[in-house]
């Protein structure tokens, strides 16, 4: 019998909607990052209203109003992209193994388990239904690059075309922290927005000259690692800046103050 983890963290819709009140949307457009209004990112996609990286995840995210979603994409053993944090299917659904080593198929025909453990009837969703589904409510795109083969030029090209058909790549970014994996993709795609895990209030300058090489960049680091002095050093760099971990009133508050293009959050509600 495989262990159950359960997440530690859990919000009732009311209860967030009460407590942190509402951030401005704006609504995307190919241009999204020269916006200077502030939207917001739903961690994995909208976690207080449906399990972790499913199609539902990504409906409730757009029926509630976030900007953005920021989602996990790996390749299944016969070839298929679908969403999954961990390498393995084990805490998120009634199956094992990893995905590497399992088809659409076989993990398509697992349930889904909710933040509590309990079985659900949703299925892991393939990156094809989750784009399409996210320019059904115009929302933004965040791919994650810690998860997947980046390196890989056919899974980068794979993800670029489904993203592309879905008609959401120019309204997304890419988490790339690996410097020769960011400098690859950025030659292959030099026009798409990229990003690394940054910390301001330690490396704000090296960190906004390495954004600055590229065309298209966000400063995106965890609401812990900066503050109004850097913030404002990442705006006269004219870079916009993406906040993570934001899930608290006090740091939603602060995230507030210093006014980033997007806060991520798993359980704050537009």
């Amino acid at each position: 019998m495989k262990k159950k983890r359960i997440l530690s963290l859990s919000v009732p819709i009311m209860l967030a909607t009460s407590l942190f009140g509402s951030a401005a949307s704006a609504a995307p457009n190919d241009n999204w990052l020269q916006s200077s209004k502030t939207e917001l990112s739903a961690h994995r996609g909208a976690q207080v209203a449906a399990p972790e990286n499913t199609l539902e995840a990504i409906t409730q995210a757009g029926l509630l109003g976030y900007g953005f979603v920021e989602i996990d994409v790996q390749k299944t053993r016969d070839g298929q992209y679908i969403l999954m944090h961990d390498k393995t299917v084990d805490r998120t659904t009634t199956g094992s193994g990893e995905v590497k080593d399992l088809t659409l198929e076989e993990i398509q025909s697992f349930d889904i388990e909710d933040i509590e453990g309990k079985v659900t009837d949703y299925k892991v969703p393939t990156l094809e239904e989750v784009l399409e589904e996210a320019h059904k409510y115009n929302i933004g795109i965040n791919f994650d690059g810690s998860k997947g083969d980046w390196d890989d030029k056919e899974f980068v090209d794979d993800i670029m075309e489904e993203a592309e058909e879905a008609k959401v790549l120019n309204h997304s970014f890419f988490v790339l922290s690996n410097d020769d994996i960011r400098n690859q993709f950025n030659e292959w795609y030099p026009e798409a927005t990229l990003t690394f895990l940054g910390n301001a209030l330690k490396n704000v300058d090296a960190d906004i000259d390495e954004l600055k090489q590229y065309d298209n960049a966000i400063y995106s680091t965890s609401i812990n690692n900066v503050d109004e002095e850097t913030a404002k050093e990442i705006k006269k760099a004219g870079l916009k800046l993406h906040v993570y971990s934001v899930n608290t009133a006090e740091t939603y508050e602060k995230a507030k103050s210093i006014h980033p293009r997007l806060i991520e959050t798993d359980v704050i509600i537009p």
